[in-house]
């Protein structure tokens, strides 16, 4: 998925919620636990994660960081330092923690960022690769859905590879619409409205 780093001037503001089952940044909610007995936590995105987000995305395979960016490229510091250190009026990112040897590591993130004046927020994911295929980024997408919903996001837009049949069946599964844009068929956009339409 991919989502824009530069917010647009006019971009609606919003209050910024945290939904009961999320943590903050200081606690963490236990959602799961891995085929290992592993728990799993969910909680806010913090600053302090700047460390433990570079290690996440140095983690990822090119194949999984390439349908995350659309690109190979490894992003710079600043933008990890955006990622981490939001503007809570038009961002909400939900991050996916385990701890191993007593130290916490990232294993997913999950992010929207309102850049249209009607409160539509572009949304991405992206979940590590040994940790894929267990549910997490359901969990994860979810989180997030219910963070826009409280914080007034009207619809979540999200772009993804057509070949990205995980993300694809994700989305589909938790009600998102899909279509295309013509004359381009390397992007599926998914969206999903968030609040009644007026």
């Amino acid at each position: 998925m991919l989502y824009r780093t530069q917010p647009q001037a006019n971009a609606a503001r919003i209050p910024y919620a945290e939904p009961k089952g999320i943590g903050t940044a200081g606690e963490r909610q236990d959602v799961r636990r891995d085929g290992n007995g592993m728990p799993v936590h969910l909680r806010m995105i913090a600053p302090d994660d700047f460390e433990r987000e570079r290690e996440f995305v140095d983690g990822l395979s090119p194949r999984t960081r390439y349908q995350r960016l659309m690109s190979t490229r490894m992003p710079t510091a600043e933008e990890l330092r955006r990622w981490t250190d939001i503007d809570r009026s038009r961002e909400g990112a939900v991050v996916a923690t385990v701890d191993i040897d007593g130290r916490e590591r990232q294993v997913g993130v999950a992010r929207y960022f309102i850049d249209q004046p009607d409160a539509q927020a572009d949304f991405a994911i992206v979940v590590a690769d040994e940790w894929q295929g267990i549910g997490l980024g359901r969990q994860l997408l979810t989180a997030l859905v219910d963070l826009a919903r409280l914080s007034g996001v009207r619809r979540l837009v999200g772009i993804t590879m057509p070949e990205n049949k995980v993300m694809i069946g994700l989305g589909r599964s938790l009600g998102f619409r899909l279509s295309w844009e013509p004359g381009v068929d390397i992007y599926t956009l998914q969206s999903l409205s968030l609040q009644p339409e007026c």
